[in-house]
């Protein structure tokens, strides 16, 4: 009996080691539809521990290509492209999230490419406690239709409670219907060919809804968007 409690112990422990104070949600693909323009991004942090966390933002530069940049903002202050971690804190507390403290930009200088950067937060102190997410930047729209003439990023916040935010490329007009899980239409958004698009959603219920992309009668895309 003593035995087997004492491997309960050591599970539970082991549990608790290995759960992540963290959660970050957000866009991982990000769309511009002008490659002079900085491209951004944001995502959400949230606190899940029991207690106050002073967040670090750690960034890691997957692809790149020569010639272009990127940079991040984290706590209340913008760090150049040589950075790697921010100097700043963020505090959380217990439960709390932030979904506008964080901003990733590249920049592709007028040129064709795209760059995949990796952003991790993580607890001062405590590097191993990490939550990391990969986010791809298309510096030129126009170099994604070269093989997909459409395309479409997730919904971000997601979930959300009061609006959600995409972009958007393609070579015609289409349109954005949101559905309910029962297949009612609850919007319908009209899209010109490119661009990010806000939508307001304070009006529709909590639940699991899907986003239709429309065009010449044929559903080009869905995306699943959730609203708490």
């Amino acid at each position: 009996m003593k035995k087997l409690l004492l491997l309960i112990l050591i599970i539970t422990q082991g549990l608790y080691l290995n759960a992540q104070s963290l959660t970050v949600t957000g866009s991982n693909s990000v769309l511009t539809a002008d490659p002079c323009l900085t491209t951004h991004s944001n995502l959400t942090i949230k606190n899940v521990s029991n207690k106050e966390q002073d967040v670090l933002c750690e960034k890691n530069v997957i692809s790149e290509p020569a010639g272009m940049s990127n940079y991040f903002c984290w706590g209340g202050n913008c760090y150049g492209s040589s950075t790697i971690i921010s100097t700043s804190l963020l505090t959380l507390q217990s439960g709390q999230a932030d979904n506008h403290s964080f901003g990733g930009y590249f920049d592709a200088y007028c040129d064709l490419g795209q760059a995949t950067i990796e952003y991790c937060f993580y607890p001062d102190g405590d590097s191993t406690d990490n939550t990391c997410v990969y986010i791809t930047y298309h510096g030129a729209a126009t170099s994604i239709s070269e093989t997909s003439p459409i395309s479409i990023s997730e919904f971000y916040p997601n979930p959300a409670n009061d609006f959600v935010k995409f972009n958007y490329y393609f070579n015609d007009n289409a349109s954005l219907i949101i559905m309910d899980i029962l297949g009612n239409k609850v919007k319908q958004v009209n899209l010109q060919e490119k661009g990010e698009k806000y939508i307001d959603i304070s009006d529709l219920s909590k639940g699991l809804y899907f986003g239709n992309l429309i065009s010449n009668n044929e559903i080009i895309a869905i995306k699943k968007l959730i609203i708490k």
